[in-house]
């Protein structure tokens, strides 16, 4: 009983650091328009500054894979918080725009250390994997639906800056509590025994490298599609709703309905996780894709009610796909191997997703903030079709993915 205890207690821990993590990452898109008053600069600049942001965010997922697969777990995932806590204080304090472009950086490096590493904590503890990966995304998700409120009631108050710096407190909270837990929580498999010689070779990932890499391309374009929402979708709902609804503040207007369109994110992120227990994940991955594509020309073309349906559905479909992705990651990964994939599984979906924020920075400033989400609905059709040929492999083999 105690070891479920202890099993349960360490998920928590790590799911509320993954709200948390989400909050600080959506903070500056909620934060946005603030921003640009206060230090005077254009969408364009704004979005390279959050490049730079998710490329550090996804670049540290790298090595980061690599230690999730030799150092303990729990360590690593304190260290995040401790860095978290620390990079939010340092943004809050940035005097001006290149100050503030390093400090996001070195933010951005503390979050990027979380993916993998929580990810391959999942796969190798939870007792479920699916509903484990499901409470890790719904902790991400509430993170994501209610940061923008809680972000924008704080920065239309007290400023952009105190936002940072009140969020930097529980991170360095939760960072001492995980520190307190063991450095091995729960393994799940009995450790093979010493005469067995386990394939710790790269000849291990030569059946999967195809399907593998049909996952990590999806995830580069979905990465895309990711950051050009989170940047923008606060600003683009705050600049469509701000003229019906008078004597709000446009960052507090933009964080409402930023999260009530991601609320219906937390209930994708668990149906995605309860369902990749059942069903075959190949083909949700491959729905979750293909429905987040209309959803987005919906952002581009509605107004009102019809925006914010738009949006809700977005994130529903887009979030239930990540426990997807995660799980997928895990039925083909040979485990020595599985956080360094993890890693750059990660690197894919939040590094080189990182480069959309400055091109869509330039495509907002010339055609408009909806024109984001046209550009961005193309994308999921090219990562929807990415994903075809990985559904018709795993049909064929009879495969729900677990047996590459």
């Amino acid at each position: 009983m105690a070891e479920v205890s202890l099993e349960g207690r360490s998920i928590g821990y790590v799911s509320i650091l993954h709200g948390l993590l989400h909050v600080l990452e959506l903070a500056y898109g909620v934060a946005l328009i603030a921003i640009a008053a206060d230090l005077g600069v254009s969408l364009f600049v704004l979005g390279v500054i959050a490049n730079v942001f998710g490329f550090a965010y996804g670049l540290t997922a790298l090595p980061v894979g690599v230690l999730a697969d030799r150092v303990s777990e729990t360590r690593l995932l304190a260290l995040c918080a401790l860095g978290m806590g620390v990079g939010a204080a340092g943004v809050s304090l940035a005097p001006d725009i290149v100050t503030l472009g390093v400090a996001l950086a070195l933010l951005g490096v503390a979050l990027g250390l979380f993916h993998p590493v929580a990810a391959a904590f999942i796969a190798r503890t939870a007792s479920r994997t699916g509903l484990g990966f499901a409470y890790l995304g719904t902790g991400g998700n509430l993170g994501l639906a209610l940061g923008p409120i809680m972000v924008g009631i704080i920065a239309s108050g007290m400023g952009w800056r105190l936002a940072y710096a009140v969020f930097a407190i529980p991170c360095i909270v939760l960072g001492l509590l995980i520190l307190r837990l063991p450095r091995k929580v729960r393994a799940v498999a009995p450790e093979a025994p010493a005469a067995v010689q386990v394939d710790t070779g790269t000849a291990s990932l030569r059946p999967v490298l195809f399907p593998l890499a049909l996952i990590l391309v999806a995830s580069v374009i979905n990465g895309l599609v990711y950051r050009g929402v989170v940047t923008f979708l606060p600003a683009h709902l705050s600049a469509s709703v701000r003229h019906d609804v008078m004597g709000l503040d446009p960052v507090m207007l933009g964080g409402s309905f930023t999260t009530v369109a991601l609320l219906f994110g937390v209930a994708g992120q668990f149906m995605g996780g309860y369902l990749s227990d059942k069903r075959r994940r190949e083909t949700l991955a491959l729905i979750s894709l293909g429905v987040s594509a209309p959803a987005l020309l919906g952002v581009w073309g509605f107004g009102g009610v019809g925006l914010l349906g738009a949006a809700a559905a977005f994130a529903f479909f887009h979030f239930l796909s990540q426990p997807v992705f995660n799980a997928l990651i895990a039925d083909y990964c040979p485990d020595y191997w599985r956080g360094r994939m993890y890693g750059v599984y990660f690197f894919c979906a939040f590094g080189v997703g990182s480069f959309s924020a400055g091109a869509l920075g330039l495509v907002a400033d010339a055609e408009g903030i909806s024109a984001v989400f046209y550009v961005c609905a193309v994308l999921s059709v090219l990562a929807t079709v990415a994903l075809v040929p990985l559904l018709i492999r795993a049909i064929r083999r009879g495969s729900g993915g677990a047996t590459p």
